[in-house]
């Protein structure tokens, strides 16, 4: 009995060997032929240290605010409705940070600051986190103003804005001087999101 199993040991071991040997040339690829001229030599370039290729390097941006002050922050603000706990309060308080950011609830989301009195302003900057988890998207936006608050007139048409973090995640929309006490934002869409999103909504006055 032992040496029978002995004997179908060594013939399992045989086959396992012929099986193996069959697929070993059964896959081995025929050796092919380089033609000289179709080979182009290229130099290798004296790198003396670890270096990034260019098209890896992002350039640093630097953040050049509108001319003048930020008159909005701290100032009244009101939303035509917000999502979760998101308010309008969160979209002037000087923070882009974390949770602090306005975000609207059904289209059209209107944000309207109230700047106490009437004020020659001439640029309006809007911000998102600059993080990179806020990843790039549009929001498509308007800006109407007024100086009793009930009475608005469009200022700046509905226009889709890229906010990019290789950008500081912010967009900056400049107009001739103009004089107004509210100052209202209208977003119509945002692809990065169910409705509009504003950490910092800042109006410039010089």
């Amino acid at each position: 009995m032992k040496t029978i199993k002995k004997v179908l040991i060594a013939l399992l071991l045989v086959a396992n060997l012929a099986l193996l040997a069959y697929y070993m040339v059964g896959i081995k690829d025929a050796p092919q032929v380089i033609n000289a001229e179709n080979v182009t030599i290229i130099e290798a370039p004296d790198q003396k240290e670890s270096e990034i290729h260019p098209d890896f390097i992002k350039e640093e941006f630097v953040l050049i605010l509108p001319e003048g002050e930020n008159i909005a922050l701290g100032k009244k603000i009101k939303d035509n409705g917000f999502t979760d706990v998101y308010g309008a309060n969160r979209a002037n308080d000087g923070n882009v940070d974390g949770s602090s950011y306005w975000e609207g609830k059904d289209y059209p989301n209107t944000l309207t600051i109230d700047l106490e009195s009437a004020t020659k302003i001439h640029a309006i900057r809007v911000a998102l986190n600059p993080m990179s988890i806020w990843s790039k998207r549009t929001q498509t936006i308007a800006v109407n103003i007024s100086l009793d608050g009930e009475n608005f007139t469009d200022l700046v048409g509905a226009k889709e804005y890229t906010f990019d973090p290789d950008t500081g995640n912010q967009v900056q929309i400049p107009f001739d001087e103009v004089e107004a006490r509210f100052v209202q934002l209208v977003v119509t869409d945002n692809s990065g999101a169910g409705g509009g999103q504003i950490a910092e909504f800042e109006i410039y006055s010089k």
